[in-house]
């Protein structure tokens, strides 16, 4: 009876062992689900993949393999083995390469990136691409350019503070294939600038974004897609752009006619604080949700910081903020706190309110008659 008990035991645990051996996701292919493709060469797919104690040791996990399942209008299924590319984060990734001679001729592609756990011989399909839509991926095979073409990028850097002027940077080999970017040249002010050829015989369509600070710092929107004219143009100028996708600025957008002044106040009336207090928001004057912005005692328990939004620089944004204590280490434990903010806004205005919301009895304190140091936005 005791080995009956002990032999039910061993098995549970084997069984309890093998399904927690499963791959726990796998995602982000690329390229992404209706992207253009070109039969002038092979086509590289890319897929990531994750297993707990296995893919985020490093170097490749053990017991795991990879495969495209590959169709075209002109027949399949073609099963592809992928290659460890390297670490990303604690996933794994895997390269495979669909042959020119499968691209010749078809107008689609399907591509089923699969992984297979050998440890309990389970696999994982159908899997997203890094916008989330599920696979298969299926790509359109489409015409190639056929002469150069001048593709001319704008970039607005108003509202974003940088050491350096940008560059952009994407898929296609001429703006370096999401390595460094191609450094662009001020046209004055916050305004850039800069042409590339695109030669023909390439794809017509490409996803790019920028990067600023010598090209080591990257944008953190999703990518830009461009298809370009396959009818024989030869130059393209994109619509102008702005970093982040912040309000567009640089005498292209929607700007203030004149410097707006903003005034934060929080009462800490009854409220201990052991040390500075802040503000802090979600645009780069109030450091971006970083530390924020010290605040002066400017009545008793009352705390205020201005900020100037200069004239020029975007308009029609909502501001979103709030206050941090103790040395700017405790944040409020309300929602956050919102302005609009666009021409129409009050040339000074003063934002008062208690912390969290609460009771307060601070005597409040107009502009005219405090003492505080005026910050400079970093919109530009």
């Amino acid at each position: 009876m005791k080995k009956l008990i002990l032999m039910s035991a061993l098995l549970s645990l084997a069984l309890v062992t093998t399904a927690s051996a499963a791959i726990g996701w796998a995602g982000n292919v690329w390229p992404n689900n209706g992207a253009n493709v070109v039969p002038t060469g092979p086509l590289d797919v890319y897929g990531q993949c994750w297993k707990s104690g296995v893919t985020d040791m490093a170097g490749q996990g053990m017991d795991i393999e990879a495969y495209l399942d590959v169709t075209t209008d002109l027949g399949g299924p073609t099963l592809i083995s992928m290659t460890y590319l390297g670490d990303v984060g604690s996933n794994d990734e895997y390269t495979g390469q669909i042959g020119q001679t499968l691209l010749v001729g078809a107008s689609w592609v399907s591509v089923n990136v699969k992984f297979h756990d050998l440890s309990d011989d389970t696999w994982y399909d159908l899997i997203p691409d890094q916008t989330g839509a599920p696979g298969p991926q299926v790509y359109n095979v489409t015409d190639v350019l056929p002469v150069d073409i001048d593709v001319t990028f704008t970039m607005c850097m108003s509202g974003e503070p940088f050491t350096d002027g940008p560059c952009v940077v994407g898929s296609a080999a001429e703006i370096n294939s999401w390595g460094s970017g191609v450094a662009m040249t001020s046209l004055g002010g916050d305004l850039y600038e800069v042409t590339v050829t695109f030669l023909a015989g390439g794809n017509p369509s490409f996803e790019y974004k920028y990067q600023k600070d010598g090209c080591s710092a990257w944008e953190s929107v999703g990518n830009r897609l461009v298809t370009l004219p396959t009818d024989g143009t030869t130059a393209v100028g994109l619509a102008a752009d702005s970093w982040n996708n912040l309000p567009m600025a640089c005498g292209m957008g929607n700007t203030f006619t004149e410097d707006k002044t903003v005034c934060f106040q929080v009462c800490l009336d009854g409220v201990e604080t052991l040390g500075d207090v802040c503000v802090v928001g979600n645009i780069p004057a109030l450091d971006n949700w970083g530390t924020g912005v010290t605040m002066t005692m400017v009545g008793p328990g009352l705390y205020q910081a201005c900020i100037v939004f200069p004239i020029g620089s975007a308009a029609g944004f909502n501001v979103e903020y709030k206050y941090k204590k103790d040395g700017c280490a405790t944040w409020e434990g309300t929602a956050n706190h919102m302005v609009w903010m666009d021409d129409a806004s009050p040339t000074e205005q003063t934002l008062t309110h208690n912390w969290e919301d609460g009771p307060g009895a601070c005597a409040p304190v107009g502009n005219e008659d405090a003492t505080f140091s005026t910050l400079k936005s970093l919109y530009r």
